[in-house]
């Protein structure tokens, strides 16, 4: 599950996917380049006018909206950082838990890939008459087995995930 930091109504998550951020620096931009727009526009009409009071205020009204919006891009940005950079700090610890963990679950992948194939030679088998049953039946067990152990695995791989909030690697 992500980290989600909101900054003035900014939602920015973090878990080494960096779309939430993009796109909210993307809307930020847009507002800044739209507030721009209108302040060379103001500025146009007030060449025209120097003395008109309401473009005068409407340019001081643009330059503040652009000072929030640069603002929020600033903030955004910083959060981003600081999450970043704790996620950075746990990535060792996360990696000595997670990757036991990970070993086991290839292991008993490749086990329960080996069970299934032999699964099917024992189904062969059994209707050759050439196995009984309690064979087959047991060969069944373990390939059910394995694959609840492969699930646990799995979850056990989540949690430890969810625990050290899906940490980043300083190459990341």
């Amino acid at each position: 599950m992500a980290n989600r930091i909101k900054v003035r109504g900014i939602t920015v998550e973090i878990n080494g996917d960096t779309t939430g951020l993009q796109k909210s620096l993307e809307s930020i931009d847009k507002n800044i380049r739209n507030t721009q727009s209108q302040l060379k526009d103001v500025e146009k009409l007030l060449k025209l006018d120097p003395t008109n009071t309401e473009l005068l205020a409407q340019k001081q009204r643009l330059l503040g909206e652009a000072v929030h919006d640069t603002q929020d891009r600033l903030e955004s940005l910083r959060t981003a950082s600081e999450k970043a950079a704790e996620t950075k700090d746990k990535y060792d610890d996360w990696k000595a838990k997670y990757d036991p963990i990970k070993e086991k679950i290839n292991e008993t992948s490749e086990e329960l890939k080996n069970l299934k194939e032999q699964s099917k030679k024992a189904n062969e088998q059994l209707s050759n008459g050439k196995i009984s049953q309690e064979e087959y039946n047991n060969l069944q067990n373990k390939v059910k087995e394995t694959s609840d152990k492969l699930k646990d695995l799995k979850k056990s791989a989540e949690d430890v995930s969810e625990e050290f909030g899906h940490p980043i690697s300083q190459e990341q």
